[in-house]
């Protein structure tokens, strides 16, 4: 084989990691040193700098000439802020290799992760979209309830190829599954087939993606946690639910898979909308109860539409008993944290 040849071949397995950062240079710190230490070395690493404080783009050009000097390593800077979903489509425009995987600033990759999304992609050769489990930890790195885990496991306790039929109705059951973009690889020629991320969206653009993608061909979901996600007070996730950003995004997301065509003889779709829009209800009654009445008529509309207000207000009350024993369990932070569709990328 031709040096050319071995070189285009390295091309061909290697996978892009994808880190779309924006501040955070402590979190930042470790998600890069877990890059760094990752078993396979066939990666590429690609920074898409949101244009960051003048701090994380002096701490991002001292690391490159540092632990990553002679690393696979690319920084990109944009010279104003243009959002997660823009931030990140204008990276995968000019990724080179035919994988990417996604990680999150505030995240972390296992050692092992590239390592098996390359097995993984040996096994299943017709899959472009790979979900992969992930580890749930605290802000300091601390083990969380496996949410990923629990909900993965009501899809399929094994690795398993989903087709479209079988996959994209878990997203109106379940939500969004991960509720996240670290751990999620794919084909750059999946994302250039059904189109970018939505730039217009804050919070759900990742899950209504997902349901695009899934719509075009199998998804391999993988059982083998090849991440750990962070859960803090600092997450766009957490900005996004107290500006009312969410709930009109979730709403759309939960409307569209309610009338998708993978659905339209699924006689539960009407009952799994009001079940995930229930959980809009009760954070929109709480911003109302903090004073909060901006945009009520529009997000009311937004859940009338989504899953019917009084299908969706029955189901909230149903749910009264279990709210309070997930409040009495783990606090009052667990109540928003009861559906993977109320999360969302770090």
């Amino acid at each position: 084989m031709t040096e050319a040849m071995e070189t285009k071949a390295m091309e061909t397995e290697a996978i892009t990691i994808v880190l779309p950062v924006y501040g955070r240079p402590a979190l930042l710190a470790q998600a890069l040193a877990s890059v760094l230490a990752q078993s396979d070395p066939g990666w590429r690493l690609l920074i898409a700098d949101d244009h960051s404080p003048e701090e994380t783009a002096a701490w991002l050009q001292a690391w490159r000439s540092g632990p990553a000097a002679d690393r696979p390593v690319t920084h990109r800077r944009h010279d104003r802020n243009r959002g997660l979903f823009a931030n990140l489509n204008a990276a995968l425009a000019e990724v080179s290799t035919p994988w990417v995987l996604l990680l999150c600033s505030d995240d972390l990759l296992e050692a092992n992760a590239v390592a098996d999304l390359r097995r993984r992609r040996q096994e299943q050769p017709t899959a472009e979209l790979v979900l992969s489990t992930f580890d749930s930890i605290a802000a300091d790195g601390s083990p969380r309830p496996q949410e990923s885990a629990h909900y993965h496991d009501l899809v399929s306790r094994h690795t398993a190829l989903l087709p479209p039929e079988r996959f994209v109705p878990q997203l109106l059951r379940l939500g969004s599954l991960n509720g996240n973009l670290t751990g999620m690889a794919f084909t750059v020629a999946l994302w250039r087939r059904v189109g970018p991320f939505r730039e217009d969206w804050r919070h759900a653009a990742d899950w209504e993606w997902l349901a695009r993608a899934a719509a075009a061909g199998p998804v391999l979901l993988n059982r083998t946690p090849i991440a750990a996600v962070r859960t803090h007070g600092a997450q766009l996730s957490d900005a996004n639910r107290r500006s009312g950003h969410e709930l009109p995004e979730v709403a759309a997301v939960v409307a569209g898979l309610r009338r998708h065509r993978l659905l339209a003889a699924e006689p539960r779709r009407h009952r799994w909308a009001a079940r995930l829009m229930q959980f809009q209800l009760w954070n929109l009654g709480k911003r109302l109860l903090a004073g909060d009445r901006q945009g009520v008529g529009r997000d009311l509309a937004a859940i009338d539409r989504a899953a019917g207000l009084a299908r969706t207000a029955l189901v909230l009350l149903a749910w009264l008993p279990e709210r309070w024993r997930r409040y009495r369990r783990g606090g009052s932070a667990r109540l928003t944290s009861v559906s993977p569709s109320t999360l969302s990328s770090s």
